[in-house]
């Protein structure tokens, strides 16, 4: 079996979503010929604040191998940076610690020091070489590098110059070609954004291949850089529902917004027309869960202000073990999703939203990636304006006092065709050409 060696800052035990892409491969690879070794830091603890993801790890590499794969988690060494943040948070120091992110951010294009996690590339670099001295072991030839951070692809730059391993970029989200990238920021970001813009054209144009979740990134991506692009989706896994899938659907009518929301979302329409709703029925047994929103105090205060005056119709928490958030899309009678409106965007939780067999209801749609899974997957409805949100939440309430939940059968060859092991065997046939 060939060896694959992937660089992921995040993998389980992570229980960030970004985790779930590189697991996927980790998952499914042998399948198609590859035996996948993971490097990624440790997480020594649950994500649950933004504080979290600079805390320090225990200072020893753990290797766990399993019988398709093997993974060394390395440890992450606070910089002072981390240090203030984890102690302070956002109370003290803020601009101190926000001027130490500034000089990381640009001096790590010149030199791995100011890098935290830079151990990564050290420990990859002589792994390669003792591996592939090793008569008895399959070399090394090929890596997959998933950003981001997307630091991690001058590892790749790096070890493509040293050792002229052939390696995969990677793109969970664009870079320096993101459409927000510029918006509304000031001087020194846009500087740093040119100056990144460079060092991505560097370091990617070494890469045989780009990958990316949707055709409108993976393109608009390969013209910046200059090299090749395939398109991976995320893909959904419908095994993850397996023991949730005899759960009753909650006794409130009740839709569920899973996943991160930003400024330029336009929930705006959705709480318009849930209001809507709410005013024009008798009684209304209706809610809106939003597990993980306190994460984002700007985001809850958002929401907040929206829904002013209809405080008893929705609910938020803070960032929510993935086991609970998978029962709660299983139970939910809609699952929201609000796409980036214009904006050939990242689609990740909408094939989580499918596998879980709840209807979507997505407002507005993207004119892009989302609405091609939702029309090739028939999972759900697309709505633009408050009135067509209305009619629509209006005629699902019906349903539900009817005792009627909308669903999506699985089985189905228009679902199967998002499954994350079709992906990771697209991602072995790129593989097998570079």
């Amino acid at each position: 079996m060939k060896k694959v060696l992937i660089l992921a800052y995040f993998f389980p035990p992570c229980n960030l979503p970004a985790s779930q892409r590189s697991y996927s491969w980790a998952k499914y690879f042998y399948k198609y010929g590859y035996y996948p070794v993971i490097i990624t830091r440790r997480w020594d603890k649950k994500i649950n604040t933004q504080k979290d993801l600079s805390a320090k790890s225990e200072p020893n590499i753990i290797h766990k191998k399993y019988s398709t794969y093997e993974v060394f988690y390395l440890p992450y060494k606070q910089n002072l940076r981390d240090k203030i943040y984890t102690k302070y948070g956002d109370k003290r120091f803020v601009f101190l610690r926000k001027l130490l992110s500034f000089v990381e951010i640009l001096l790590q294009n010149i030199t791995n020091r100011t890098i935290p996690y830079r151990n990564i590339y050290k420990f990859s670099l002589q792994y390669i070489k003792d591996n592939n001295l090793d008569k008895n072991r399959n070399k090394i030839k090929k890596i997959i590098i998933t950003g981001n951070p997307f630091i991690l692809y001058k590892f790749g730059y790096l070890l493509n110059k040293k050792l002229g391993t052939k390696w995969i970029a990677d793109y969970r989200d664009p870079w320096t070609t993101s459409e927000t990238t510029n918006i509304n920021k000031n001087f020194l970001y846009k500087l740093l954004i040119r100056i990144d813009s460079y060092f991505e054209k560097k370091w990617v144009n070494t890469a045989s291949v780009i990958t990316s979740v949707s055709k409108s990134l993976t393109d608009k991506i390969s013209n910046f850089v200059k090299t090749h692009g395939e398109v991976i989706y995320n893909g959904l896994v419908l095994g993850d529902f397996d023991k949730y899938r005899t759960l009753k659907p909650f006794d409130i009518f009740t839709i569920s917004y899973i996943g991160t929301l930003y400024n330029d979302h336009k929930i705006e329409i959705f709480c318009n027309a849930l209001k809507k709703l709410i005013n024009s029925t008798k009684n209304p047994k209706i809610r809106v869960l939003f597990p993980g929103l306190a994460y984002d105090k700007y985001q809850r205060q958002r929401i907040e202000q929206i829904m002013k005056g209809y405080e008893k119709y929705y609910k938020y928490s803070g960032r929510t073990d993935r086991e609970k958030i998978l029962e709660i899309e299983v139970k939910s009678h809609l699952l929201l999703y609000v796409a980036w409106e214009n904006f050939g965007g990242v689609p990740c939780k909408i094939y989580e939203y499918i596998a879980s067999k709840s209807y979507i209801l997505v407002t507005p749609t993207d004119n892009s990636s989302v609405e091609n899974i939702i029309n090739k997957s028939k999972c759900g409805i697309i709505t633009n304006t408050v009135d067509e949100t209305y009619i629509f939440l209006k005629k699902v309430y019906q349903k539900y006092l009817q005792g009627i939940k909308l669903g999506n059968d699985i089985e189905k060859d228009n679902i199967k065709q998002f499954s994350r092991e079709l992906q990771v065997k697209k991602l072995a046939d790129i593989l097998e050409k570079i």
